[in-house]
């Protein structure tokens, strides 16, 4: 391979006669692992830093400078019309420095000078400067430029923009456009962890919003369940109820007055009727009425209390065993005692059962509550189309609208078992 090839293929640095020149020394071995050091040591510090970033790259700039011996130093930023500018605070140049103004607008498709010399990595050494670079920077008005190199700001094949030095008293190396390089993929994987981190905020600040939207909508859903119940309770009890009970006392006296005549046997039969329509409807009142939310103390009793009307109403023995903490909030309480209620309900309707257990812990910072019957199962992927069961997907809804979990097993024969978890702070 001719020495000008070698030159071209392997970056080999050529003196003035056109050799190569000799291997470097270990001094400058050494020197080039001191300068890649501090330029990576430079980077890293922004991750232990309050700085932020235009602060960051002053420093990072005055760094790059002082290792390659240049006075002047700057980041552009590649915009996404295909622009370099200025990032704020560059190195060694003056606040009136007609740098500040200048944009560089690449070539299409790679074929700009700029875009080959920088981020095709064709920018050569004559003389201790890049001429091409230093003609692109005079055209743009900094006359005073006298040498410069230039380097690609890069995350792996992304272009993030570049980095330039200015004006070493006695021209740049080979050396200065690696550690050059070296700096530019370094800033690179700053920048994208600094993406990613500012990424993260938001995700974090929409999570946050995402999180107290889902607070407030729980507790719309239960006072709007709630309301909704009482409103259907009140009316129940003092319409319906009422009118069955002024229609009873009525037949009652009609029944009196009937006493031996032929009516008689079906008036009896319309009372026993109107006393099975009203006793249905008790039935209902009590099933729709809101469960009042317990104190924290009270919350065993409750769900105690609500065993002991099943086992009095339908016969089913209950077995309990609590040992939830004092201080469940008001929310998680009304969540538990509305699923819970509803688990007892499919029990009492549709079981069959002879014995029900409630187990209810504290379990991964939230409560973990288990309802267990040996009545007669059914086939959970049909229990959407089971009149009667509507209401386990209310229960699933509601505690993964918590941030919980609902999980129901069941086999026809072997009874049915329903757990869910909700956290203690929603």
């Amino acid at each position: 391979m001719e020495t000008a090839e070698l030159a071209v293929a392997g970056k080999v640095a050529l003196g003035a006669n056109g050799v190569p020149r000799p291997k470097r020394s270990a001094q400058q071995v050494e020197r080039s692992h001191e300068s890649a050091l501090a330029a990576v040591a430079a980077v890293s510090s922004y991750l232990d830093s309050d700085e932020d970033l235009p602060a960051f790259f002053a420093r990072l700039g005055a760094t790059i400078a002082k290792q390659t011996h240049a006075r002047r130093a700057a980041f552009w930023r590649l915009g996404p019309r295909g622009t370099l500018a200025l990032q704020p605070v560059p190195f060694g140049f003056a606040d009136e420095s007609p740098v500040h103004e200048v944009r560089l607008h690449l070539g299409a498709k790679g074929e700009g000078i700029m875009e080959r010399l920088v981020f095709a990595d064709e920018l050569e050494l004559l003389k201790g400067t890049s001429p091409q670079l230093d003609a692109i920077w005079r055209e743009s008005g900094l006359h005073e430029v006298k040498n410069s190199i230039a380097a690609a700001w890069r995350a792996g094949e992304r272009h993030i923009g570049a980095i330039a030095v200015y004006d070493s008293p006695h021209g740049f190396t080979a050396h200065d456009l690696w550690l050059l390089r070296l700096t530019g993929a370094a800033a690179g994987l700053l920048w994208q962890y600094k993406e990613a981190e500012d990424e993260l905020g938001h995700t974090a600040g929409r999570l946050e919003e995402a999180m107290a939207a889902r607070r407030h909508l729980l507790n719309n859903i239960a006072a709007g369940g709630d309301e909704a119940r009482r409103r259907f309770a009140s009316t129940l009890h003092d319409d319906s109820l009422q009118l069955l009970t002024a229609a009873e006392l009525q037949l009652e006296r009609v029944r009196a007055d009937s006493i031996g005549s032929h009516q008689a046997v079906q008036l009896e039969q319309l009372r026993h009727t109107l006393r099975k329509v009203e006793d249905s409807l008790r039935r209902l009142l009590t099933n729709v009425s809101p469960e009042p939310l317990q104190l924290a103390g009270d919350l065993r009793d409750a769900i105690s209390e609500r065993l002991e009307t099943m086992r009095i109403r339908a016969g089913i023995q209950p077995h309990v065993d609590s040992r939830l903490p004092a201080d469940v909030p008001p929310a998680i309480q009304a969540i538990m005692l509305k699923n819970i209620a509803e688990a007892l309900n499919n029990v009492e309707k549709h079981a069959r059962a002879t014995k029900v257990t409630v187990i209810a812990d504290q379990v991964e910072g939230g409560v973990h509550i288990s309802v267990h019957d040996d009545g007669t199962g059914f086939v959970v992927s049909e229990s959407v189309r089971v009149p009667g069961h509507i209401g386990l997907v209310a229960m699933r809804e509601r505690a993964q609208l918590a941030g919980g979990w609902c999980r129901i097993e069941s086999d026809p024969g072997n009874g049915t078992k329903i757990e869910f978890w909700v956290p203690l702070s929603l």
